[in-house]
Parts: C-alpha cells; structure tokens; sequence
C-alpha cells in the first residue's frame, strides 16, 4: 500500500495557528485571519488614521472636527479594525508559547494598547460636553438644551442620563479652605429630589454627580434689568449677563456681547414679544461688591449701531436702582448678581484609557526586568 505522507507543516510556520488546516471553513477563517493579521492593512488604517487627524485639527477643528470626524461612525470603525488588526498580529504570534517574564510584559503591553483604544470608541460614541451658565440663586434643568451655551455629544448618548437640576448658590470672590486660599469658589447643588450633591468647586475641585463632572470655567456680572412704562409700572425684568472686556492696560468693561466685543441683544427675552434692541452695560465700585453704576442703549428692533449712539451711550449713566429714561419706557439696573459659567462632562472611556496606560507601563516594566534577568543570567554561564 502506499503511504500517504502527512502534510508539511513546518512550510507556514506558526503564524496561523488554527486547527486542523485542511478543512475548506477553516480555510476560509485562515483567510480571513491572514487579511486582519496582515502588516499592509496595518500601514493602510495607520496612514487613514493619521490623514483623518491632520484634518480634524487643521481644516475643522473645535466642535465641527468630531461632527465632520473623529465622532463618526465610519472613524470609530478604523479604530476597530486597528485593535482587530493589532490583536491578531501579536496575539497570534505568541499563541502556544512558554509564557516568561519578558513575553507576559509584552502580553499586557499590547492588552493595554487594545483596551486604550477601546476605551476612545467607547468615549466618542457616548461622552457629553457642555457649557452650563447661572446667576446666583438660578436653578436650570440639566436634561433641557437651553440650559447650555455650548453641548456637544457622541452619537449614543442619551439624554435622559442628564437628571435633576443644577443650583448656584452664591459665589465666593476670595474663598480659602483650612487657610489656603482658593481664590473664586461656587456653591452649587446638582441633583433631584432628596438625592442631591451640594459641593463648593473651584480650580482645582469638581463636583461629580452619577457620572458627569461639574468645574467652573469662568464668571461675570449679570444686571437685574427692569423694564416700565411711562407711568412707572412694572411690566418684565430679567438677569442679562454681562461679557468682560478689556478698557484699557488697567480697566475692564461689562457690557452686553460677545468675547469678540460689545453689542446688543433683543428685550424682553423669548417668549415674551421683543420690543427693542438693547445694550447694557455696569462699571463697578472699587470699594463695595455689587455696587456701581448702569449704562443704557436703546435702538429700533435690527438697526445698526453708529458714534453717536456710542457718545448717547457714555452719557447714560445711571445708578444702581435708578429709572434711566428711554423713551416710551423706563428701565432700571435693579441689582448685580455674579454669573457662573460651568463645564459639565461625562467621559465614560477615561477611567479605561488611564487604567490601561499604568498597564502598559507595568507591562513595559516587567518587560525590562526580565531581559535584565535573562541578560544577567547568560552572562553568568558564559
């Protein structure tokens, strides 16, 4: 009889360690694991992942680059072929081999480099980004989109995870704790019904309620501006807030606006029917907080601002809880309040990314020693 020679194994290696390699499926898995395994699809999602980061920082950047990129589902999916791509390249390698110092280093090296990059899919697709602005005494819905000056959010997040209110309290100019001076502190209070956190936060301090983080960002002046008529009866009021812009080397001015510079804003507020445009603006009192002096612009629903407007302006100085004339109306600064403005984030995939770096440095860690061992050891017999 003839012998049928058994098949030659030592011609592939042990790159590709599925068994038995014969079988037509397993053919077919090999092949598929020799494309996922493979060092030019490495280069290739390398190099697409590196053009779409350029990109993202240069011709988009802010908000619109995780619109446009790096919170897509297609870029997600490069990032998971790169973790498939990385697995099978060096898992498959060391598959079956005598585990030692050196390789278990290596294992959790490349474990941790798999879960970094699992922990930023997971971030983009569910994290949560905003901007929360209150006066003092103000309470908003953290579940409501004006709320927010500024949100953003991955494709999943769900907004339903945004419970209860948030609170501002008051704010503290010079706040010191245990005799260290923390400089501007908030008390807030985020929550709902008896669950409830009241924390004071400042720079170095955030208040964590279910996940979502809430640190101050920065603050201003909000002026109670109160709207009469002609006969002094009071029809609307409403905090504005106040922008802070530089005067000069040594001064700084409030006014309504934008970090760009001052402008105007329609009054009163939606829902309410505006009845005209509105400039506001508050120099302080050196000496005591919350005191000072209003200034007032009012202008035709739309019309564009000119230098007289400005001179009219400079000459409307009005005392805190005086009537400044407008017309066929009368306003009034009633009372300053400061405004906060808080971030409020929820990274899901941070504590992954942080765990798995101390990982791959521990691996990298064990790694060095056992070649210092291994090196040690040879010299020895040698």
């Amino acid at each position: 009889m003839a012998e049928i020679e058994a098949p030659d194994n030592d011609s592939e290696g042990e790159r590709f360690p599925l068994e038995p390699r014969i079988h037509p499926v397993n053919k077919s898995l090999r092949a598929i694991y020799d494309f996922l395994a493979s060092a030019k699809l490495a280069m290739v999602l390398l190099v697409a992942i590196l053009t779409c980061c350029v990109v993202g920082v240069t011709l988009f950047r802010g908000q619109r680059s995780g619109e446009m990129i790096f919170d897509t589902m297609w870029f997600n999916g490069l990032l998971v072929f790169l973790i498939v791509n990385v697995a099978c390249c060096f898992f498959g390698r060391i598959w079956g081999r005598r585990v030692t110092l050196t390789s278990f280093g290596m294992i959790l090296f490349h474990l941790s480099f798999v879960a970094m990059f699992i922990g930023i899919i997971y971030n983009s697709l569910f994290f949560f980004r905003g901007s929360m602005r209150l006066t003092e005494g103000e309470t908003v819905q953290n579940g409501e989109r004006q709320s927010y000056d500024q949100v953003s959010m991955g494709r999943f997040f769900n907004v339903m995870w945004l419970k209860g209110e948030t609170t501002l309290n008051a704010m503290h100019l010079s706040y010191k704790l245990d005799g260290v001076e923390k400089k501007r502190a908030y008390d807030i209070t985020v929550g709902e019904g008896e669950v409830k956190k009241q924390e004071t936060i400042y720079l170095t301090k955030n208040l964590k309620y279910r996940g979502f983080k809430f640190f101050p960002d920065q603050e201003g002046y909000s002026v109670l501006t109160v709207l009469y008529d002609k006969q002094g009866k009071e029809l609307y009021g409403a905090y504005v807030p106040l922008q802070s812009l530089k005067h000069d080397a040594n001064s700084t001015f409030y006014t309504t606006g934008t970090k760009a510079g001052p402008g105007s804003l329609t009054f009163p507020y939606a829902p309410e029917k505006p009845l005209f445009d509105l400039q506001v603006a508050y120099r302080p009192d050196p000496v005591q907080p919350k005191s000072g002096t209003a200034f007032f612009m009012v202008k035709p629903l739309g019309s564009p601002l000119s230098m007289a407007d400005q001179q009219t302006f400079e000459k409307s100085q009005t005392p805190l809880g005086a009537l400044y004339d407008a017309g066929e109306y009368r306003l009034s600064a009633r009372e300053v309040r400061y405004w906060v403005s808080m971030k409020v984030s929820y990274e899901p995939g941070q504590i992954i990314v942080l765990s798995s770096l101390w990982v791959g440095l521990f691996g990298m860690i064990l790694t060095t020693a056992g070649r210092m061992l291994k090196g040690r050891r040879d010299s020895l017999k040698g």
